[in-house]
């Protein structure tokens, strides 16, 4: 039921609003282990005994890096399908299926090939790339690398193992989008096409579950026989999956208070700070959120610092840009106070009330309740809120077409501030970019564009910096923290530790230390 304005009433504070919605303070653990106890005699699913199950919240939506939009598809494409380059654990550029690279004049890049083969044998080449890069023009992919069709004039194979880019103009992150998935060139124009080069490959799925299994062809071969993604939307199933050993790794798909009670289980808990960017997205064709005092009113209105304390049991920092402390385009923006009184006047000045809006979010238990946080924050200045929980496919489908008012979404694995040109320009609504809100805004145009051509890394930064700050007036959305990554794995998995992106490549350094446990009885 949608929370009303009765019952989270503005004499609550934090906490105990939070504790109405299920939060920490009132959601005791015990409440919690009734439910795994209840449901502790469900049936395993009948997985390889020997290979790794990693509890997701969705499957993958796309089983093509072309056209993997969503986190868990390009975590799991990555395992798959290698790029000319991958993103380093620092988040540097580091060398994957090209072994060196070279500029070739103003415009031209020039990649040399390693040797590798992909998961039919067959050697992965210079034509591959070439076919790979080319397919990006067919519209089953153009929406989901548009910067890459705007950036390369021509790309041309020189000899079996030698690739050269021709830019159209100055390109600055250009390397940062040479990491995607190059497939062979008989099925570059097939979609989905799931032949890569990666240590595993597919080796096939039911309606909950996608399986890889390690790829002979790989070299280094991976550790691990096979992995199993099995996806609930259900926190609670997936901490008891970690408990009975029928799920052995699970990254940031568990509810925050069951993390000390798995550990006590003897699972081992392993945190990071990560850059995963949590975000509350308006759609601006919604007369009142083109308002910007409507906006800021909005953000005034939502107290992160409740959330991360009590929903997610701090593990996260509160957040006022897109990307965090330590990144080489952190601009330092203030993030908006919450401030409810502020909130009322800014509602009130562009005469917006009475106002209702819709939030759509995931069905997954956690992202549930902080929809209902923010709701119930919002009903405290008179916004009244109406939640629309979708599986996630549906979802992301919606958002996609523009199908939404208010949605909470992340950007997961962001390293390069050219993110800003597909997602805030107002030439790049779908599905040739990533502007679901058809936010428009002249200067953030420039700027990002701007961003594109300077090569100069100290140059770029401040162009950045003057972008962040614009964004931070305008509010095209609402920054809420920056989540840190937490991994809930069995003691027996070895060799692989979280990194501040959220990626899953080091599952291929991944071993057993000892054979899985058989699950544990009810």
């Amino acid at each position: 039921m949608r929370p009303t304005g009765a019952e989270v009433s503005g004499f609550l504070n934090p906490g105990q609003r939070l504790a109405r919605f299920g939060g920490h303070p009132a959601r005791s653990i015990g409440v919690l282990l009734v439910a795994l106890l209840a449901s502790a005699c469900a049936p395993a699913h009948a997985d390889p005994p020997d290979f790794l199950v990693v509890g997701v919240e969705a499957l993958p939506t796309s089983f093509d890096p072309r056209s993997a939009l969503d986190a868990v598809s390009e975590q799991v494409s990555a395992l798959v399908h290698r790029g000319l380059t991958a993103p380093a654990p620092d988040g540097a550029i580091a060398p994957d299926l090209a072994i060196a690279w070279e500029p070739d004049g103003p415009l031209g890049w020039r990649f040399h090939l390693g040797s590798a083969r992909f998961h039919d044998g067959s050697p992965v080449t210079a034509a591959d790339v070439v076919a790979t890069y080319r397919s990006l023009a067919l519209p089953a992919f153009q929406g989901a690398h548009a910067e890459t069709l705007d950036a390369v004039a021509s790309v041309e194979a020189e000899d079996e193992r030698t690739v050269r880019f021709t830019l159209r103009a100055p390109f600055a992150p250009f390397l940062a989008t040479t990491a995607l998935g190059i497939v062979p060139a008989g099925c570059a124009e097939t979609t989905p096409c799931p032949i890569g080069s990666g240590p595993f490959r597919w080796a096939g799925r039911d309606v909950d579950a996608v399986a890889l299994a390690a790829a002979p062809t790989a070299d280094p071969p991976p550790r691990l026989p096979g992995i199993v993604f099995r996806a609930s939307p259900d926190g609670t199933a997936r901490a008891l999956g970690l408990a009975r050993g029928t799920i052995h790794l699970v990254q940031n798909a568990v509810e925050p208070e069951l993390v000390p009670w798995l550990a006590s289980r003897g699972l081992e808990v392993v945190k990071a700070p990560g850059t995963t960017f949590q975000y509350l997205g308006f759609n601006l064709r919604v007369p009142a959120l083109a308002d910007p005092r409507v906006r800021r009113a909005i953000a005034h209105a939502i107290d992160a610092d409740a959330i991360v304390a009590h929903l997610l049991d701090g593990l996260a920092r509160p957040a006022s840009e897109l990307f965090p402390p330590g990144h080489w385009a952190h601009a330092g923006v203030a993030r908006p106070a919450y401030d409810p009184a502020r909130a009322r006047a800014l509602l009130a000045e562009a005469g917006a009330l009475p106002l209702r809006l819709e939030v759509k979010t995931s069905t997954v238990e956690l992202r549930r309740r902080i929809a209902e946080a923010i709701a119930g924050f919002l009903s405290d200045v008179g916004i009244a809120v109406d939640l629309r929980p979708l599986e996630w496919g549906a979802m992301f489908g919606d958002v996609r077409r523009g199908r939404f008012e208010l949605v909470s979404l992340a950007w997961v694995g962001v390293q390069d501030p050219d993110l800003y040109f597909g997602w805030l320009r107002s030439d790049m609504a779908p599905p040739r970019g990533n502007n679901r809100g058809g936010y428009a805004n002249a200067l953030v145009d420039e700027l990002a564009a701007d961003g594109r051509r300077n090569a100069d890394a100290d140059a770029r930064g401040r162009v950045y910096r003057s972008l962040a700050d614009e964004v931070a007036r305008d509010l095209p959305y609402v920054p809420l923290w920056w989540t840190d990554n937490v991994v809930v794995k069995t003691p027996r998995l070895a060799g692989f530790a979280p990194v501040a992106t959220g990626d899953l490549r080091g599952l291929a350094r991944a071993w057993w230390r000892e054979p899985p446990a058989p699950a544990r009885p009810s």
